[in-house]
C-alpha cells in the first residue's frame, strides 16, 4: 500500500492514505493539463481510478490516466492536419479565384 510522504495537510491536521493519494493525484493531474480540468470530473476520474491503482504511486497514475486520455491515433492527426490545411488554402485562394476571369466563369 502507498504511504504518503507526509501525512498532513497544509495546516498540519493529519490525513488518512485515501485523501493524501487522492489529493496527490489530484494536484498531479491539474498540473499536467495545466489546470484546465473541471473538478467534479477529476473526483469522478479519481474514484474510478483508486480502486484500481490504491498500491501504485498516485502520481504516475494520473500522468498514465492523463496519456490514456489524450491519446489520439496519429493517422487521424496528419489526417485532420491535412484537412485544415486543405480548406485554409481555399479560403486563402477563394476571393483571389473570384476576380480572375477565366474558362470556369461565364464571361
Amino acid at each position: 500500500m502507498w504511504t504518503p510522504p507526509d501525512p498532513h495537510d497544509e495546516l498540519g491536521h493529519p490525513r488518512t492514505a485515501q485523501e493524501a493519494w487522492r489529493r496527490a493525484f489530484h494536484d498531479e493531474f491539474h498540473e499536467l493539463a495545466d489546470g484546465a480540468v473541471d473538478d467534479d470530473w477529476l473526483h469522478a476520474i479519481c474514484d474510478a481510478v483508486y480502486p484500481l491503482a490504491l498500491d501504485g504511486e498516485p502520481r504516475r497514475a494520473a500522468k498514465l490516466v492523463y496519456v490514456t486520455l489524450t491519446f489520439e491515433m496519429p493517422e487521424f492527426v496528419e489526417t485532420e492536419l491535412a484537412t485544415r490545411e486543405r480548406n485554409l488554402r481555399l479560403k486563402a485562394v477563394g476571393p483571389w479565384l473570384a476576380r480572375c476571369l477565366g474558362p470556369w466563369l461565364p464571361r
